[in-house]
């Protein structure tokens, strides 16, 4: 499955594989409420040569900056992720809001690592309409046409595990092409869709990164 923007196969290997070197550093430094760098930080932090590092970022489109400019975080990680074709999968809804669905929402990694869950929701008439976290629970008879409305990508399933296969079929049948499972019940793969199955909170930065690699 290849999601990849034109420019992003005409990105040499070495330069797309520190582009993934790149982007936890600058997730960090936005995390940290940190709004610039310069090439010459970056180079200091992940001990690569500065003319590595400014020639890889030459590739973002009108590139006039030196290494010692200040550079917009925001604007460095929207370039790579648009260079590697990454952008439409850094948003995505989350399925189940119990235990396991409330400690996704509010978990730092994920926040880290640059996806953004936008929705969530639940069969639970208890829980449907309920904010939590910030984010509005939503009955799955809508998950359809908010997905459809938001040209969303990525599901995250954390429902009972006796829930999970379905969950992951409803969220298909919307045109969601990743099914990202957090449940003890593995999803098993489709064709056309990237599954990964996490068990581990200790894995999430990882498992995300292998996500967009196999995109």
């Amino acid at each position: 499955m290849q999601q990849h923007s034109d420019n992003s196969f005409q990105l040499p290997a070495e330069t797309a594989n520190r582009f993934r070197l790149y982007q936890p550093l600058l997730r960090l430094w936005k995390y940290k409420n940190k709004d610039t760098l310069t090439i010459s930080m970056i180079s200091e932090f992940l001990e690569i040569a500065p003319e590595i590092v400014q020639r890889d970022f030459s590739n973002c489109p009108q590139w006039d900056k030196t290494s010692d400019d200040f550079l917009n975080v925001d604007a460095l990680i929207d370039c790579i992720d648009l260079l590697l074709g990454e952008k439409e999968f850094k948003e995505a809804v989350l399925i189940g809001i119990g235990r396991l669905g409330t400690s996704l929402l509010k978990n730092e990694s994920i926040a880290g690592s640059g996806l953004k869950i936008v929705a969530a929701f639940d069969i639970d008439p208890d829980k449907v309409g309920k904010t939590m976290h910030g984010i509005k629970v939503q009955n799955m008879e809508k998950l359809d046409s908010f997905v459809q409305q938001m040209h969303l990508k990525m599901a995250m399933i954390a429902t009972t595990p006796e829930n999970a296969i379905e969950a992951a079929e409803k969220a298909i049948q919307t045109g969601i092409q990743v099914i990202w499972n957090f449940t003890p019940v593995t999803v098993p793969p489709r064709e056309g869709v990237v599954v990964q199955n996490t068990t581990s909170a200790a894995k999430l930065e990882n498992d995300y990164q292998k996500i967009l690699a196999r995109l």
